[in-house]
């Protein structure tokens, strides 16, 4: 396995734990639970759609965070086990303002501050909620970022025991596993802007 990163230069010296737990906050809790769940606000969608694509986004319901996960997805709504999300994660893309979506060419980040590609992760429909593509998205929408820190960190342990989410980003790309993403934005430096799809209504409950 492998996996690259991008990173704007604000996030330079930040670590990879840092820059997450942070995200995460800023992110906040969907609760995006059965019976929480408010189709156009805390929903985010697939592309193309309805409950499958390339491509799943959704934007904070406190913040302008958001987030883009690239793979092959798959959700199972009612279908057993329901509520699951499962297949390839190849990418995942975090910063903030959400924009285009199915109808729209696809879901970008106007904002992008740093970007986990070839990831190479997956779980089984079989898995449930217990896999680890449900996991990672689903901990991200409730402003949970353990599970994705806990496969990022065996990922770049794989390239180099000496690596790890306590790596800040420069020395990610000392390591050749990182580089600066010179159009990637910070949000705190942008105004707010951007629309994005409304997006199909399902719950990916916890």
């Amino acid at each position: 396995m492998s996996i690259s990163i991008s990173y704007s230069t604000t996030y330079a010296a930040n670590t990879v734990a840092e820059y997450l737990s942070d995200w995460s906050a800023f992110f906040g809790d969907l609760n995006h639970r059965e019976g929480s769940v408010k189709e156009g606000t805390n929903t985010g969608g697939f592309n193309p759609g309805p409950f499958d694509g390339t491509q799943y986004g959704v934007s904070s319901t406190v913040s302008n965070a958001a987030v883009v996960a690239d793979g092959d997805l798959h959700y199972t709504l009612f279908n057993p086990p329901a509520h699951t999300l499962w297949g390839s994660l190849d990418a995942l893309n975090l910063g903030s303002v959400l924009a285009g979506g199915a109808t729209s060419g696809g879901y970008t980040i106007t904002h992008q501050e740093v970007s986990f590609t070839d990831l190479g992760l997956s779980s089984l429909q079989s898995e449930g909620q217990n896999g680890q593509v449900h996991q990672i998205i689903y901990g991200l929408m409730s402003g949970d970022s353990t599970a994705l820190a806990s496969a990022i960190d065996s990922l770049l342990k794989d390239i180099d025991p000496s690596l790890s989410i306590n790596s800040t980003f420069d020395q990610l790309a000392a390591a050749g596993v990182a580089h600066v993403d010179s159009a990637s934005v910070a949000a705190a430096d942008v105004a707010l802007v951007g629309v994005q799809d409304v997006p199909q209504d399902f719950a990916l409950a916890a």
